[in-house]
């Protein structure tokens, strides 16, 4: 476990984290709102993305991070305006701040960098059409599906946090979010014959489309495990686990 004062003394630098990464996304969400007018909408693939926007787990994540980020920084600001001291607010905060990060932020954003870039570097056109790059430029597509690594790794080393006595509430929570996305996706499939991914139009009617669905889900949750021992790792110091907050 880990004290209060090892906690707050990594205050700034979180706080430092949760404003940068603000920016970074509110600034590029606005940007890509921008770009979506005129002309650029008559490309099919361009048009085809901007209809699905809501359906892509990238967009999902990103407001993921958002929610988290102004969740964390008010829980600080919260806390330096208490002078350390926990109110009934700022408890109810954290009870909402920890399990959205260990539970969805954390693996849900290292699972999408890893699954864009690995298929991106194979085949662009299966996740991300070369035409999109009218709305998207590289630096947004970094934004997205690079930084949001660094985000939660930043989480990681600057917030100590406990591991939890069982799994099972948070996994539960995790899996109910993935299936959830799975049905989102299957209801777009149903109303538009087509598949939010084009990877998934290629492999949709073999073997392939399941085992696809399947190693998501189960990269999803190694991440979620894994994260616990690094959490261990960075925070073993047991002169540092004597309370939680």
């Amino acid at each position: 476990m880990v004290s209060a004062d090892v906690s707050n003394r990594y205050i700034h630098h979180r706080m430092l984290g949760y404003t940068v990464g603000l920016i970074l996304h509110v600034t590029n969400v606005y940007n890509m709102i921008v770009f979506y007018k005129g002309d650029v909408l008559k490309d099919p693939d361009v048009k085809r993305f901007h209809n699905n926007q809501f359906r892509f787990l990238t967009i999902w994540n990103v407001y993921m991070q958002v929610m988290y980020m102004a969740l964390g920084l008010s829980c600080d600001v919260l806390t330096l305006t208490n002078q350390g001291k926990d109110s009934s607010l700022l408890k109810s905060l954290k009870t909402i701040r920890d399990p959205l990060f260990s539970n969805i932020v954390l693996p849900i954003s290292v699972t999408v960098s890893l699954s864009f870039w690995t298929i991106f570097s194979y085949d662009r056109a299966l996740i991300l059409p070369p035409s999109v790059d009218k709305t998207i430029t590289p630096i947004s597509n970094h934004i997205m599906h690079t930084y949001i690594v660094p985000i939660a790794l930043w989480e990681l080393l600057f917030r100590p946090r406990k591991r939890p006595d069982t799994h099972l509430a948070n996994l539960l929570m995790l899996n109910l979010y993935a299936a959830f996305y799975l049905v989102v996706i299957v209801v777009g499939y149903l109303e538009q014959g087509l598949w939010v991914y084009p990877i998934l139009d290629k492999l949709h009617g073999t073997i392939y489309f399941y085992l696809f669905i399947a190693s998501a889900v189960i990269m999803t949750n190694t991440f979620y495990n894994l994260q616990w021992y690094l959490t261990d790792l960075i925070w073993s110091d047991s002169e540092n686990r004597k309370k939680v907050q």
